[in-house]
This record gives structure tokens, C-alpha cells and sequence, in this order.
């Protein structure tokens, strides 16, 4: 199966629009992004999935900061950083809903055969790699539950 390299070259193609335009949040985003797609790859030809992964990591990161922005009183510092999350969640697959992730998490389980708490790793791995993005926190709660 061929790995899809599009994303990259997307965000590239966008921060060059955004440069254009004169668009400095989006510019500003869009060259984190890229920078952090590339210490992880010096050339950039990482596989969606993989960029997925990292794009997702960013989003968490600044989902934390909002948080910890509104609970300092940073409000304007806290808008900047919602605003930066909504250009990189352009980037990401849409959230899943808890219940369709229960229902990957019990799809996956007889795909993999698992039985007990013993085949967690199993299941946690397959859902991981099908899924690039996904919640794993939410993935694990559930395989817990599913797997007593």
C-alpha cells in the first residue's frame, strides 16, 4: 500500500498563500508546523500519518495552554492560541466521537482476537496505526472497560 505524502507539500503550498497575503497568524502556524514536521524529518517526506501524529501532539499542546491562559487570566494570550488551534485542526482528520471510538475499540478487538487485559497492547497498537490522530487516552480507557 502506497503512504500518502500530501499534507507537507499542502502546508508548504499554504505558507507560501500565506506569505502572499500577508497573513501573520497563519503564517506564523503554518511555519511551526512545518518546523516541527521537520526536526522530526530534516527532508519533510515523513508518510500523513506520521504528520498527522505530530500535528496532533501540537493541537494537545495548545489546547493545554488555553487552558492554562484562562486559568492565569490571559485572556487575549488565550484567543490567540484558539485561533492558532483552529488552523491546525484544518490540517488534522475530524475528532472522533467517543462513540465512534467505542466502536473502533470493539470493531478492533475481533479484528485482533483479543480476550483479556493481556491483549491491551495488541489492540491499543492496531486502533494507533488504523487510526493515526486518534485519542489514545480515550482509546485506552475504552479497551480497559471492554477488557476486564
Amino acid at each position: 500500500m502506497e503512504e500518502k505524502r500530501e499534507l507537507f507539500e499542502k502546508i508548504n503550498l499554504n505558507l507560501k498563500n500565506a506569505m502572499k497575503n500577508k497573513d501573520e497568524l497563519r503564517l506564523s502556524v503554518l511555519r511551526m508546523m512545518k518546523s516541527k514536521v521537520l526536526y522530526v524529518n530534516a527532508r519533510g517526506d515523513l508518510p500523513d500519518a506520521e504528520i498527522i501524529k505530530i500535528l496532533t501532539k501540537y493541537s494537545k499542546d495548545l489546547k493545554e495552554s488555553i487552558e492554562e491562559f484562562k486559568k492565569v487570566g490571559r485572556i487575549a494570550e488565550a484567543e490567540k492560541a484558539e485561533q492558532e488551534l483552529k488552523i491546525v485542526q484544518e490540517y488534522l482528520p475530524k475528532e472522533l466521537s467517543e462513540e465512534e471510538i467505542k466502536a473502533i475499540v470493539e470493531q478492533t478487538i475481533q479484528e485482533v482476537g483479543a480476550a483479556s487485559i493481556k491483549d491491551m497492547g495488541k489492540v491499543m497498537k492496531a486502533v494507533l496505526a488504523k487510526y493515526p490522530g486518534i485519542d489514545g487516552k480515550i482509546v485506552n480507557q475504552f479497551v480497559k472497560e471492554k477488557l476486564k
